[in-house]
């Protein structure tokens, strides 16, 4: 069983590790950007500034050279206090200077959360609606109608104020996995100061959706897991199986995290195997199973009470989804381009009939792809670059929606969202100094374990995700701002390579 294990997770890394070293080689002589004042979602490719760019990587690494001589690193604790009020007074001040609107989806959302409070739910209950095309939001909804009685009717500072919360926790959340994965003081405080720059993330704060909300309890889930794993009390899943649950009600993209969760779960058996454990764990994986599903039931129980539906619509099935992400397209391709509503709307609003079509053209698509294997290569090959190569991790542009129907107006509000026709270019440039500086520290943690080094169930449980997030979006519908929720998961393992590179250098060894 330990050999089966080695290889499963020997497998992952190595997939990681191609991963990590394409998007380090694609991030450092391109940069994708967004037209300002474009209503799609449209990734560009433009031609980075190579030399620039090395400049700025290089500065970066003689500061952490500079931070890890001194040992500045290992007052840990000082440090992820301070980055958490920089990360803190940097999402106020988007906050505040830009006074975000909800948008596409988040407003059609905050619609349909005021007409459900108001008593009218025909989104939900009439063909073509929102909610009868998309039932999984539900979850969000109900949610939205608890921020609605606290805070009023489209209160978007309140969503705001929430998201920062969520945004500081999953830092702070992180910190703390970074201790338990690795138990090294030093590693902590980097990866309390590199998290500064992960302006990809923070920029989320003024985007109201599922992505950022969710966060806090995914990432809660994860960190006790991890404790569970390590510390094997049953209070620490029970918890993780709650959290994910949260978490999976607000965003349903995390269920790749409650996979990843439950193969921590029953894979860390192996390590110390016995009958007893083995059944602890099935029924504690049963649990998070049964929180997940059961709340999901939940749920549509008490929205058919409330509307007096039999049953909640099924909406568009998750095959119209795969096949738009296997298509080509003039936006951009695999990314949204209308066809998961469009192909609903033509068949009716019957999910049975779009899932024919959509299976249909699925094989379309494969077919194609096995007659010209080298097209379909660079298809796969394109939609990974243009989502986990993303630097900006489409923030740029959503500032660009959030900010367009305010009327008041201010120098550093135009400064942050117009800089220039592409965004700000400070922001933006940041964004791209961070992606290389994490990725060579991911790239050498895991060429580390690709040479020997143990990982343990700990460390897999987040590489999982990342992997599960990977595989996931390069069938599903593509976008940068759906891999930014792993992207941040890296930081820990950045973290870690950073400090064997500093350790490596001749001069480097701290005082």
């Amino acid at each position: 069983m330990n050999k089966a294990r080695d290889i499963f997770n020997y497998i992952i890394v190595l997939c990681l590790f191609i991963a990590s070293l394409v998007v380090l080689a694609v991030s450092s002589v391109t940069t994708i950007y967004y037209d300002m004042h474009c209503e799609n979602d449209w990734p560009k490719y433009g031609k980075e500034n190579i030399p620039l760019l090395f400049i700025l990587v290089l500065a970066v690494f003689c500061l952490l050279w500079l931070f890890f001589k001194n040992r500045i690193f290992e007052r840990s604790k000082m440090l992820i206090a301070i980055a958490l009020g920089i990360i803190a007074a940097y999402c106020l001040m988007l906050i505040i200077v830009i006074v975000p609107q909800a948008v596409n989806d988040s407003k059609m959302l905050d619609d349909v959360i005021n007409q459900f409070m108001a008593g009218d739910y025909s989104s939900l209950t009439e063909a073509g609606g929102y909610l009868f095309t998309w039932p999984f939001q539900l979850g969000y909804v109900g949610f939205g109608q608890i921020m609605h009685f606290l805070f009023g009717e489209s209160n978007y500072f309140a969503w705001d104020i929430v998201q920062l919360i969520s945004i500081i926790i999953t830092i702070y959340l992180l910190y703390q996995i970074t201790w338990e994965l690795f138990e090294d003081k030093v590693v902590c405080g980097i990866m309390a100061v590199i998290s500064c720059g992960a302006l990809f993330f923070y920029n989320f704060v003024t985007y109201i959706y599922g992505d950022i909300i969710s966060m806090a309890p995914q990432t809660l889930a994860l960190y006790m897991m991890i404790l569970y794993v390590k510390r094997d009390k049953a209070r620490y899943a029970i918890v993780s199986a709650v959290s994910i649950t949260v978490a999976i009600l607000i965003k349903p993209n995390c269920e790749i995290a409650l996979i990843a969760l439950v193969m921590a779960l029953l894979g860390s058996v192996i390590n110390r195997f016995d009958w007893r454990r083995l059944f602890s764990r099935l029924v504690l994986a049963a649990l998070f199973l049964v929180l997940t599903f059961g709340s999901k039931n939940a749920v549509n129980a008490y929205y058919c009470n409330l509307t007096g539906l039999s049953a909640i619509p099924d909406g568009s099935p998750s095959w119209s989804h795969i096949a738009m992400g296997l298509q080509e397209s003039e936006l951009e391709d695999g990314w949204y381009n209308r066809y998961n509503y469009d192909v609903f709307s033509e068949n009716g609003y019957d999910t049975e009939a779009t899932a024919i079509a959509a299976k249909k053209n699925i094989q379309e698509t494969l077919k194609t792809f096995v007659d010209r294997p080298l097209h379909g290569a660079k298809f796969f090959v394109r939609k990974f670059t243009t989502q986990w190569a993303d630097s900006v991790c489409i923030s740029t542009h959503d500032l660009d929606l959030v900010s367009r129907h305010v009327d008041i107006t201010s120098p550093l509000r135009e400064y942050l969202v117009f800089g220039s026709d592409k965004g700000c270019p400070l922001l933006i440039w940041i964004m791209n100094v961070f992606m290389p500086v994490c990725y060579i520290g991911v790239a050498v943690y895991l060429f580390g374990i690709l040479r020997g080094r143990d990982v343990s169930w700990q460390e897999m449980l987040v590489l999982i995700l990342i992997f599960g997030g990977i595989m996931f979006h390069e069938f599903w519908e593509g976008s940068s701002r759906y891999t930014m929720r792993y992207y941040i998961y890296w930081i820990p393992y950045a973290a870690y390579g950073i400090k064997v590179i500093l350790s490596a250098i001749p001069f480097g060894k701290a005082k």
